[in-house]
């Protein structure tokens, strides 16, 4: 039994360290066995009562329900094929996390695992960066070329800004007993979430730029209040100085209409908004979808311009007929109201948590390492719900998987909570 926790323990960093770096062993090697070695464990664990899953079953219902339930629609409304891409069941990672991962030590070094993988995939970025930097300062018409590596585009913009959020949370928050150690420490971090401030610039990304500003001055709101309006203002002062190829784009945030890339999210949420009110209960059958959205498009006189600035360079994947650009959107769609309630019924058992967690409050008498990942945890988790709005992230790999990632780490605290309202010790 023993033994079967620390393979499972070993895994889960594996896991860590590979998000950034490779998909396919993720999600068809490690997910899977991850799954395999907790259903095993668990059914020869003596002591079930007191696993934590068991025990706190809030968080670990609604996360449940929300990977079970899309597949039950699916089913009563098509068959199981009939949404496409529905990532939701990797949701299930959540289990054997908190499973594994059941001490202090083991919680900290999966995040020093994720940050070595996250790292290196921000180093392969700078290098992409420096090789293709003439294409990326002169961009021609309404093409700009973003930085990335390995990820794609979006889904790098996204985890570099919560990889950026708690960097800046244990800059400002964490503190070693040790000194030198710290100094050590608060320099490494400092290090990254420069380059890693950086590589999200001149990523491009203009809802990760609107996403940074709310939860960057959440983390300055919980260190020290009276910054707030000098950090608002470097952020509003910075637009002057920034190069005109990141300028121009992000004047695109009111001017939608002049670009593509933001005009066509509007006319997907549109098209959405129509599809919704003909199958609001059991949401569409992706193909069925599909043909409403081209016939809408032609109803609509939009049909070429979707097809020559969207439909005709992605058309070999399916998911972009029926893409809307919009996290909840999309979830309302493919699962209709039904669906939907118990997304809410997740997002409401997130938010009662979190607002429950409140090292923060008392920071003196807290331990620095909880309250650095209590900031961090909160403000990427709203980071993520923002993103949402202009992308899938349910419907994501490794959106989806961040997100597990995050409601990991809250639980955590939880259990930190508790166990100190128990009058336990941190560590124990």
């Amino acid at each position: 039994m023993k033994r079967i926790k620390s393979i499972g323990y070993g895994i889960c960093l594996l896991f860590a360290l590979s998000l950034f770096l490779s998909e396919k062993f993720e999600n068809n090697v490690l997910i899977p066995l991850l799954l395999v070695l907790f259903l095993i464990s668990i059914s020869f664990d003596k002591d079930r009562e007191n696993i934590f899953v068991f025990k706190e079953k809030k968080i670990s219902v609604a996360v449940f329900l929300l990977a079970l339930t899309p597949f039950v629609i699916a089913f009563l409304d098509g068959g199981l094929h009939s949404r496409l891409d529905n990532y939701n069941f990797k949701y299930l990672s959540f289990f054997p996390l908190i499973y594994f991962l059941n001490e202090d030590k083991k919680v900290f070094n999966f995040i020093k695992a994720l940050l070595i993988g996250g790292t290196v995939t921000l180093m392969f970025a700078m290098l992409n960066f420096i090789k293709n930097f003439n294409a990326w300062a002169h961009p021609v018409g309404f093409d700009y070329p973003r930085v990335t590596a390995i990820l794609t585009v979006q889904d790098f913009a996204n985890i570099m800004c919560i990889i950026l959020l708690f960097l800046l949370s244990f800059i400002l928050f964490y503190k070693n007993s040790d000194e030198k150690k710290n100094r050590i420490i608060k320099i490494v971090l400092i290090i990254l979430a420069l380059l890693v401030t950086f590589i999200v610039v001149v990523n491009r990304s203009k809802m990760v730029y609107i996403c940074l500003i709310p939860t960057i001055l959440y983390i300055v709101y919980k260190k020290k209040k009276r910054f707030i309006p000098i950090v608002f203002l470097i952020c509003l002062g910075g637009y002057f100085v920034l190069p005109s190829s990141i300028s121009n784009r992000l004047q695109y945030i009111v001017n939608y209409k002049k670009d593509p890339s933001s005009n066509l999210r509007v006319i997907f949420w549109k098209t959405g908004l129509e599809a919704f009110k003909q199958k609001p209960l059991y949401g569409w059958k992706a193909e069925e979808r599909k043909q409403f959205n081209l016939d809408y498009y032609k109803k609509t006189g939009v049909s070429d311009y979707v097809h020559k600035n969207f439909l005709d360079r992605l058309s070999e994947w399916k998911i972009y007929y029926v893409h809307t650009h919009n996290t909840y959107l999309q979830f309302l769609l493919d699962f209709g109201i039904i669906g939907t309630l118990f997304l809410v019924i997740f997002f409401v058992s997130i938010a009662f948590k979190a607002m429950k967690i409140n090292f923060s409050k008392n920071m003196e008498n807290s331990d620095s390492k909880l309250v650095a990942l209590e900031i961090a945890t909160k403000s990427s988790l709203a980071a993520w719900a923002i993103q949402g709005i202009t992308d899938i992230n349910l419907n994501n790999k490794y959106m989806v998987i961040v997100s597990m990632i995050l409601i990991f780490l809250l639980n955590y605290l939880w259990k930190e909570k508790i166990n100190l309202e128990r009058g336990k010790t941190i560590n124990e």
